[in-house]
């Protein structure tokens, strides 16, 4: 009864983009969907619990997840559906800390250590029975807001509460407390361990180790011989030790945009037309998180499966649509200069991000030197198709030159 020292909770939506799909039609409740695309290279973006049984999974091919199930629903995701649930969902969580870690748009880490003070003091309870009651109140207030499925881990750091959340899908609340947790992790398969992906387990499986607890049997010293000083990682955290703080911004470094063909593309006018509905789509995204950008990369994936990827720097920072079309236009017909053959992929990030504000630190530059700046009437143009955008949802409205998309 005595824990609560560092708390950490760990909030995460149940197949979020499945659960607002079955909310807001009823038709779907119950039944087995999935969410992607449904072209021979579509992929499932998520699988609800019902088509999960099947052994469906998000980031499966959509072909193999139908022939898992083939009476799934597929349906066409709406992401501005599941970004105004999101952010519903993360106004919900800063409403009990304002120390909210965003891993992804349907899960975070709350670090909840300094204000337990105030619900100990509200609810007159204090230790297990005051996290227990904030994790049901959270789960509750999530319901109220979006009418979704949220699963709570509590523990004293963050792998421990990601791995309680983990435990308690779907729909679920676990307190794991940390001093436990060194004989609770023992009989857990060692792929609850971050960074064991498949293939390490396969390796671990040849020296017979399965289980956390057989790991730790088999010594730190042999284990860091065949897998390098990452495995005293896996140590520490088989243990139940993790001192990561929690960040309150997650570091941006890129914002991006590709897709697979779903037949090869070859035209140039056509995959102009593409690239500029893609830069149109990652300018507006940098506009929404108030960042600029310093440079462009373009990806081009061909037929064979070869992969080549050409850049720009900018001059200055800018989140101009105008601006970076025409660095990427250059980049696409120097390109199309140096290489022939149709795409199979395509894709542009932005990089070198920062936040808008620096943008006044070239206010007071010589006039050569601020030209990458939006003009005037073109920050109204941008302006006007994000608020058009916003309203009406993505692809509402587009520049001419790319409506060869449709």
């Amino acid at each position: 009864m005595s824990w609560p020292g560092r708390t950490i909770m760990h909030v995460d939506m149940d197949a979020f983009f499945a659960s607002v799909e079955q909310r807001d039609n009823p038709a779907l409740r119950a039944k087995p969907v999935l969410v992607g695309g449904a072209s021979k290279r579509g992929v499932v973006a998520a699988a609800s619990y019902e088509s999960r049984k099947f052994g469906c999974r998000s980031a499966m091919p959509m072909a193999q997840a139908l022939r898992l199930c083939p009476n799934a629903i597929v349906v066409k995701g709406n992401y501005g559906k599941y970004s105004a649930a999101s952010k519903a969902v993360f106004d919900v969580l800063r409403t009990f800390t304002p120390d909210v870690q965003p891993i992804s748009v349907d899960e975070a880490f709350m670090e909840m250590t300094g204000t337990l003070h105030i619900y100990e003091k509200r609810w007159g309870v204090s230790g297990l029975p005051v996290l227990e009651k904030i994790g049901r109140t959270i789960k509750q207030r999530i319901r109220e807001a979006v009418d979704l499925p949220a699963s709570v881990g509590i523990s004293g750091n963050k792998f421990l509460a990601k791995l309680s959340s983990d435990l308690s899908k779907p729909d679920g609340l676990k307190i794991l407390d940390p001093r436990d947790a060194e004989n609770e992790l023992a009989p857990m398969p060692v792929g609850v361990i971050y960074g064991l992906g498949p293939k390490t387990q396969d390796r671990l499986r040849q020296l017979e180790i399965k289980s956390i607890a057989e790991m730790r049997a088999f010594g730190e010293e042999r284990l860091v011989s065949r897998f390098g000083e990452q495995a005293r990682d896996w140590l520490r955290l088989s243990r139940g030790e993790d001192n990561r703080p929690v960040r309150l911004e997650r570091e941006q470094k890129s914002i991006g945009k590709e897709r697979t063909f779903f037949d090869n593309i070859g035209d140039p006018e056509e995959l102009r037309s593409l690239l500029l509905g893609f830069t149109e789509e990652v300018a507006r995204s940098l506009r929404e998180d108030k960042l600029t950008c310093r440079g462009i990369t373009l990806k081009f994936r061909l037929g064979d499966f070869s992969t080549f990827t050409r850049s720009a720097t900018l001059d200055a920072p800018t989140d101009s649509t105008k601006i970076l079309w025409a660095a990427a236009a250059d980049l696409l017909t120097k390109w199309l200069h140096e290489r022939r053959g149709a795409l199979r992929l395509m894709g542009v990030s932005l990089h070198g991000l920062s936040g808008e504000e620096q943008l006044d630190l070239f206010a007071a530059l010589p006039a050569e030197q601020t030209q990458v700046r939006t003009s005037g009437k073109q920050k109204k143009v941008d302006e006007t198709t994000d608020a058009i955008v916003q309203k009406f949802g993505r692809g509402s409205i587009k520049r001419g030159g790319s409506l060869r998309d449709e």
